[in-house]
């Protein structure tokens, strides 16, 4: 068996990915960043967490999951958690980092558990591969409307963008996201000069996380915490651990990854990501179909990635989050575009009958709005067509 130290060629799967190269990893890397930017400098600049605590988190577990799987594993935030924070819905008044820090550790025990106790296979066990396709077909959907809507407020780059990065996928895709970004910070500063200043006198010293264990005493961290812990576990179940899993499997066949190890890994991403005083984490279906678009074929994508996040959180977190902010809503757009559209076509090409087209496209229909939901949707739907409760 392949050691993680061994990059791992090209695997067969129904789309014959091309053998790995050092560039392609390179420019693969940056495959996820129209997912990963919004919800960082959000959490940052809104939320009040600590740059450095949610770098290091970031990075140190693009690390590991790099060198522990060999694959493009994508690590990206828990987007109810994230929107919730965000909007502050859930935790209004309180300290939103503690409560963000705790809301992990709990998120980290949660799957932990349901690894070591075999629930997560177990449910995974009662979910057929239509439900699953469907999930990450309305995942693909919800990443191209999120595009869209960020274009809507900067639609001359936003669809200068995406039409360039359809053109560099057809072409192996491993400079999509650099010339992107590229474009981006050129454009925005042009418009915003400022930034740039900004950019240029944030001072370059030695960071270090800040922790919340101090906070969690705090009145209503507990009760706010366990809201935002317990609203995202549908979804990640949905995305994280189907989701996930389906398109390692398509993608890269002769990786042995099941929803328990997935669980195992999303319970301990979370307990270090607490620790060390950062948000809820998770991993991604489309982020593994966006890098894997934009050229990454092996663990070298997130190993790089993570390296940068890692330096930049002990070195440059003022330089890293001015940057990160400089990139404009179409650039943005563009990116979760491309996202969404390299996972919707992971779907296509199956023979279904009436009936699993059904279970497809309302799981997929449901599953733009909330892929827990859409499990439990189409789980119900096939259970019912299969017993004719129901006809089509």
């Amino acid at each position: 068996m392949k050691t993680a130290s061994q990059p791992r060629e090209a695997q067969s799967s129904p789309h014959e990915l091309s053998r790995a190269t050092w560039h392609g990893d390179l420019g693969g890397a940056f495959g996820d960043l129209g997912t990963l930017l919004p919800f960082l400098v959000g959490f940052i600049v809104v939320a009040g967490v600590h740059p450095t605590s949610i770098l290091l988190a970031f990075g140190l577990t693009m690390i590991v999951v790099g060198w522990r799987f060999d694959i493009p594993f994508p690590v990206q935030p828990m987007k109810a958690v994230g929107a919730a924070a965000l909007a502050s819905s859930v935790v209004n008044g309180q300290n939103m980092p503690a409560v963000l820090a705790l809301a992990a550790l709990i998120t980290g025990v949660f799957w932990l558990i349901a690894a070591l106790s075999g629930l997560a296979r177990w449910l995974a066990r009662h979910v057929s591969r239509d439900v699953i396709h469907g999930v990450v077909l309305g995942l693909g959907i919800a990443l191209i409307v999120a595009g869209l809507r960020r274009i809507e407020g900067d639609a001359v780059l936003g669809a200068a963008s995406v039409v360039l990065a359809l053109v560099l996928l057809g072409r192996g895709g491993w400079l999509t996201m650099p010339v992107l970004m590229a474009i981006g910070w050129l454009v925005s500063g042009l418009r915003q000069p400022e930034l740039v200043q900004a950019l240029a006198s944030a001072p370059w010293t030695l960071h270090l996380p800040e922790p919340q264990w101090s906070a969690f005493n705090q009145p209503g961290i507990w009760l706010a915490a366990i809201g935002l812990a317990a609203a995202q576990i549908p979804l990640t179940f949905g995305n994280a651990i189907l989701g996930i899993v389906a398109e390692t499997r398509r993608l890269f066949p002769a990786v042995p990854l099941d929803e328990n190890r997935t669980a195992r890994a999303t319970g301990l991403t979370n307990l270090l990501a607490g620790a060390l005083g950062a948000p809820p984490m998770c991993f991604g279906a489309g982020g593994m179909a966006a890098q894997v678009a934009c050229g990454a074929r092996t663990g070298r994508a997130p190993i790089f990635l993570g390296s940068l996040l890692l330096l930049a959180g002990l070195f440059a977190s003022g330089q890293l989050t001015a940057l990160l902010s400089l990139l404009p809503a179409g650039t943005l757009g563009a990116m979760l575009f491309v996202a969404g559209f390299s996972l919707t076509i992971g779907t296509a090409g199956s023979a279904r009958d009436k009936e699993a087209r059904a279970v497809l496209l309302t799981t997929a229909a449901v599953s733009v709005w909330n892929a827990g939901v859409g499990v439990l949707v189409g789980v119900a739907l096939e259970a019912g067509l299969k017993a004719r409760w129901m006809r089509i």
